[in-house]
Parts: structure tokens; C-alpha cells; sequence
């Protein structure tokens, strides 16, 4: 099936919000094997939306919209989908019924005096929001359907996961699967003009290639559609023997969809290995991006955010010598840092992060985007300080994003 989203909010065109909608609705649609063909940002503006709708309608078979359901002035789906499809706005005791289990839900009373969350377009039906107190809405014409759902993305994508998919059986007579190979320590350009220069027509005799590079690497998506589930299975098969005996094997770290975290805490309690770290540059963020995954637990101990010099040495055993001979940001602390963490935290694995994410702590030896990364395990201890260039924002991520590079080594050395 094809989908249209239409998103709607000024606050999306002076840059005060950022759009997280269309990423998720892609995603999901990608892996159902149904296709967004457009997206259209628009402000609160009817003549807009009243386009918008028309480009939509004409062309897809699904067209959600997201915005523009609360309760105050600026917010006029209702109204505006009433006038484009010609229907009176009508009490509605679906509606009203629907509205008071959600505000139930949070401990709150439903006034109806002062919000009409119950009023909607004659022939709508009213959708369960199970996050939130604005309901979304239905409508269906002509062997198409459309739905409005709240802007917020968590409301959005809770919406489309428990309500709005389930209704929209996928038309595709088909079996779709995504086969990614995912690399590292190599750049796209080498993948595919030096080491592999015929990999991607190899590929793409299989189905739609896609290459996707970060600073990990190059993530490789061939995307397998057949009307037979067992001709699927051979032609995936066949991708990975043929990756098998290629050169780019040697620079494989996963193949599947799962991120870094997932296959960390996957091979961590395979082997039964427990994690930590000890964070200054990164603030906790390597903490964040392992507990985001579930089962976490079962291997993550805990993080020491050592931001000063006086936690590093207070809890960590950094040895001021060392700060005052080579530096907060260098090789030798955060070897200290992780050999320290790993005793404080009483873990198998401790990786440390010590670095300089800017704007200003710049010197002309240590440029903003220096970092120090620490390892200690039952297999030694050792650092090496790396350099990237971004934003301070982007620059805490890629220091993240080095440090579990290195921390999956570790455990794959174990």
C-alpha cells in the first residue's frame, strides 16, 4: 500500500520543534513492505492543508495526518478535515466514551464544558489514544482510508503500533526481507571502488541495495522481495555465502538489524561478562545508550561520571602524577580511569572515556575532538587517544560510538 503523511504544525517550520514522525512511519512502513510516497510539512494554515490533502488522496491508499488534535485555538484538523470531506461536526458518544477512559486513565476528570474532544466529522470514527488525552480519528472513502493522530511522537507511534497498523492489513502479496551487513573501520568509497568494486551490482541482482555509511562504517541493506517464502530464504542465503568469500568479511561486525548495544549486551551475557564504564567527555552517555536496550541489566553494572580531575582520582585511583605529567585527556589517564573503574565497579569489562567535546579546552597538541579511550579486562589494559571534528553534541556521540567499538572487541577477545 502506499501512504502519504501529512504533518502539520508552525512550530515545525520555524525550527522550534524537530520532526521524529516521518523517521518512525518509514521505518515501520519499510519493514511491512508498504511504501511512504510522500511527506508534506505544512503550517496551521487551511489552503495548505487543503492541498496537501489533495495530493495525498489522489495518490495514496493510506493518508495519516499528525498535528493539530489538542485543545487550543491553533489547532484545526478537525475542523479543516469536516470542510474537505463535507461533513457537520457532530456529538459523537464514541467519541465522548473514548475520551473519558483516556483522561480516566491519568486521574483526571473530562470536562466537556471546555474541550470537544467528543465533537467530530459525521461518518468519522474516533481512534484510542493510549498515551495521551487526544483521540485520533478515522475516516474511510472510496477503498481509501485516512487517520489523524497527535503530534507528539510518542502519542504518534504508540497510535500506529496499537491502533492504526492492526486495522491496515498490508495489501502486499509478497514476503520482504532486509538483509544488513553491517561494517567497520572501512569507508564506503573503499568498500566499493577498491575492495569490492563489483559488490554492489553483485548485490543488486538480489533486490534494491542501499548503503548507508556513519562513523562506524558502512551499514549495507539489500532488500529481498519474493511472492515464494523459500526462494527468499535461498536468495538470502546466497548473500551471505557470496559476503562469506568476499574481502569485505574481515571488516563484518554484525549482520542484522540489532545496533551496537543490542549485539554488546547479547555476546556480554553469552559469555556471561559483566560492564562498565567510567564517563568524563561522554557524561553518562554510554550508560544511556546501554540501559535504552532491554535485558541491560543482566550485564551492566554502572558508570562513574568522572567530569572533574578530583573524582577521577578520589574514585577511580588516577594518580595526580599522572594528570599533571600527560593531562586529563590523554592515553595514560584513561588507561587509569579504566583500570580504576573496573575495580570500583567490580566488573569483567571497563571502558573509559576522557576528551575534549568543545567549544573551548582546546590546546595546540589536544584539538577539540581529541579522545582518550581506556579498556581493562582479564585480557589487560591499554588506550590510545582518537580524533574526530563535529559539534560538541556530535563529537560526545562519536566518542560513545568509538568507545562500544571498542568495548565489543573486548568481549570478542574473551
Amino acid at each position: 500500500m502506499k501512504y502519504d503523511l501529512i504533518i502539520v504544525g508552525n512550530e515545525l517550520l520555524n525550527g522550534k520543534i524537530q520532526d521524529l514522525n516521518t523517521h518512525y512511519l518509514a521505518g515501520k512502513l519499510y519493514e511491512r513492505g508498504d511504501e511512504l510516497r510522500k511527506v508534506h510539512i505544512i503550517g496551521d494554515d487551511e489552503n495548505l492543508f487543503f492541498e496537501a490533502l489533495n495530493a495525498a488522496w489522489a495518490k495514496s491508499d493510506v493518508v495519516i495526518t499528525t498535528g493539530g488534535l489538542g485543545p487550543t485555538q491553533d489547532d484545526l484538523t478537525k475542523a479543516i478535515l469536516a470542510r474537505y470531506f463535507d461533513k457537520p461536526i457532530l456529538f459523537c458518544d464514541e467519541a465522548f466514551q473514548v475520551t473519558k477512559k483516556q483522561y480516566g486513565r491519568g486521574g483526571r476528570k473530562y470536562n466537556r464544558e471546555k474541550i470537544d474532544y467528543h465533537n467530530i466529522p459525521q461518518d468519522f470514527r474516533v481512534v484510542y489514544n493510549p498515551i495521551g488525552y487526544a483521540p485520533g480519528l478515522s475516516f474511510k472513502q472510496d477503498h481509501k482510508s485516512l487517520y489523524a493522530t497527535p503530534g507528539v511522537p510518542t502519542e504518534f507511534q504508540e497510535m500506529l503500533r496499537a491502533e492504526i497498523f492492526p486495522r491496515l492489513k498490508s495489501t502486499q502479496r509478497h514476503f520482504t526481507k532486509h538483509v544488513i551487513i553491517k561494517t567497520w573501520k572501512i569507508a564506503e568509497a573503499k568498500i566499493f571502488h577498491q575492495l569490492c568494486p563489483d559488490l554492489w551490482q553483485q548485490l543488486a541482482d538480489f533486490g534494491e541495495v542501499s548503503s548507508l555509511p556513519h562513523l562506524m562504517g558502512v551499514d549495507i541493506g539489500i532488500k529481498l522481495v519474493e511472492s515464494d517464502s523459500s526462494v527468499l530464504a535461498q536468495k538470502e542465503q546466497a548473500i551471505l555465502n557470496l559476503i562469506q568469500v568476499s574481502p569485505l568479511k574481515d571488516f563484518i561486525w554484525h549482520i542484522g538489524p540489532e545496533k551496537m548495544e543490542e549485539v554488546i549486551i547479547q555476546e556480554a551475557r553469552a559469555k556471561k561478562l559483566t560492564l562498565g564504564f567510567a564517563e568524563s567527555c561522554t557524561g553518562g552517555l554510554l550508560a544511556s545508550k546501554i540501559t535504552d536496550i532491554s535485558g541491560s541489566s543482566s550485564v551492566f553494572w554502572g558508570s562513574v561520571v568522572s567530569y572533574a580531575n578530583q573524582v577521577k582520582i578520589k574514585s577511580l585511583q588516577v594518580k595526580e602524577s599522572t594528570l599533571k605529567e600527560f593531562g586529563a585527556v590523554s592515553a595514560e589517564t584513561a588507561k587509569e580511569m579504566a583500570i580504576g573503574a573496573r575495580s570500583h565497579l567490580g566488573v569483567d569489562i571497563a571502558v573509559t572515556t576522557t576528551g575534549i567535546a568543545g567549544p573551548g579546552g582546546a590546546t595546540a597538541s589536544k584539538p577539540v575532538g581529541t579522545v582518550g579511550i581506556g579498556v581493562s579486562s582479564s585480557k589487560g589494559d591499554s588506550s590510545d587517544v582518537y580524533y574526530y571534528q563535529g559539534s560538541r553534541k556530535s563529537l560526545k556521540e562519536k566518542f560513545a560510538q568509538a568507545a562500544l567499538i571498542i568495548l565489543l572487541e573486548e568481549i570478542r577477545k574473551i
